[in-house]
């Protein structure tokens, strides 16, 4: 009885082992398998989200360039007769704009954010103060060279800064 406990033991015991030896090996196999296949959904996933953020920067940039008081007015004066639709117009234009780019502050840093909206408000102080020191029923040209005159004596443009923050959040996406 002993003997035959002996012969199964020694039958058994290298068989153990290798099945021992082969769960280890294939579960090493089947965890690897699985740590690629997070790492290509990940880089997949980043792939795609660098398109996505590349392009709401690209439109961010495009909406600091609209928002630039000079093309505003290009594109508004000879659209109101008096200084009061004038701004009017772009009041409403800037809020348009600004609405229609608000999702993509999902994909910029909030510090960016701040700077894109800053545009927005120094670019609103701007119309209103220049509005402010003028009568509203004069011709709307006379808006328009306030406006002129008044960004004249500053040393850049109001949306040069965020344009500039937006250009270097692009190239953090590439490093």
């Amino acid at each position: 009885m002993n003997s035959d406990i002996s012969t199964l033991l020694l039958v058994l015991a290298p068989s153990a082992l290798v099945l021992a030896a082969a769960y280890m090996v294939l579960r090493r196999m089947i965890d690897a398998d699985q740590r690629r296949r997070q790492l290509e959904l990940r880089i997949n996933t980043h792939a795609e989200t660098l398109k996505v953020r590349l392009n709401a920067i690209e439109q961010l940039v495009m909406l600091m360039e609209l928002l630039s008081p000079t093309d505003l007015l290009v594109r508004t004066t000879r659209h109101a007769a008096t200084v009061s639709e004038l701004q009017a117009l772009l009041l409403d234009l800037v809020r348009k704009e600004m609405t229609n780019y608000l999702s993509y502050q999902l994909y910029v840093s909030v510090d960016t954010w701040q700077l894109v909206l800053k545009v927005r408000n120094d670019l609103l102080t701007l119309i209103n103060q220049s509005v402010a020191e003028l009568q509203p029923d004069i011709p709307a040209i006379q808006l328009s060279k306030k406006m002129i005159d008044t960004l004249q004596q500053e040393t850049e443009m109001p949306n040069a800064e965020a344009i500039e923050a937006l250009r270097k959040e692009a190239q953090r996406l590439f490093v």
